[in-house]
């Protein structure tokens, strides 16, 4: 456990629910893994345990569960990045998403990724994409630490996996992408250990002006041939 200043958890946690001006008060992180829908979610934040009461990062909490965050005058928001038609389609469980074949693309507010191939190696689990950056005055740069990988979701016989990004990312660990421009590359991930994958879903989130875009794509690997080095 890492002890941790009462500074960083105003701007991190959801409520508190106690006094920040306590003296004593101190804030110490956990390696408490956390699982949505038995699928573990990898964080950029660890969780917080203040008093006996643990603490989790509300906008990458929210983004998980397909909700946007945004502070206006001291009020959090949380929208679902759902369209109309996609929550007609969703139902309570994963085991009901859709899988679709590759090319994906998705589009969201002036914003449009499509994911073009997948590349598995012994190192690396990699997603050619292509993100198309429409909005007139807003620079767009990809939120590689908030990306993971989870494969053989609910395969019967298979054991789910979860990798999250790989240390080395050069087409788009540095980049903004100016408006009404695109950016082509490969987005790494750490290598998955069964090679034999039957779904995969992938999640890319983007960075705006002032809020962030989340892209999450189920995609059906079943007959596809992956790319190879």
């Amino acid at each position: 456990m890492k002890k941790i200043g009462i500074g960083f958890i105003c701007g991190a946690i959801f409520f508190t629910g106690i006094s920040a001006s306590a003296a004593n008060l101190t804030a110490e992180t956990e390696a408490y893994k956390l699982f949505i829908d038995g699928k573990e979610q990898v964080l950029r934040d660890k969780p917080i345990l203040i008093q006996g009461r643990t603490y989790l990062p509300v906008r990458e909490v929210a983004e998980a569960v397909g909700y946007e965050v945004a502070f206006e005058d001291g009020i959090i928001r949380l929208n679902s990045n759902q369209t109309d038609e996609q929550k007609e389609s969703s139902t309570s469980s994963d085991r009901d998403v859709k899988l679709e074949k590759i090319p994906i693309t998705e589009k969201l507010k002036d914003v449009e990724v499509t994911v073009h191939a997948i590349r598995l190696t012994e190192s690396t689990t990699d997603f050619e994409v292509t993100v198309k950056n429409n909005t007139d005055n807003e620079d767009i740069s990809v939120d590689l630490p908030s990306s993971f990988v989870v494969a053989n979701d609910h395969v019967v016989g298979k054991q789910s996996e979860t990798v999250g990004i790989a240390p080395e990312n050069p087409d788009f660990g540095k980049v903004n992408i100016k408006p009404m421009k695109e950016i082509h590359g490969w987005v790494s991930h750490k290598g998955l250990a069964e090679k034999n994958i039957e779904n995969v879903t992938f999640q890319l989130s983007l960075q705006g002006k002032s809020e962030k875009r989340t892209f999450t794509f189920h995609i059906d690997c079943k007959d596809m041939k992956f790319r190879t080095l």
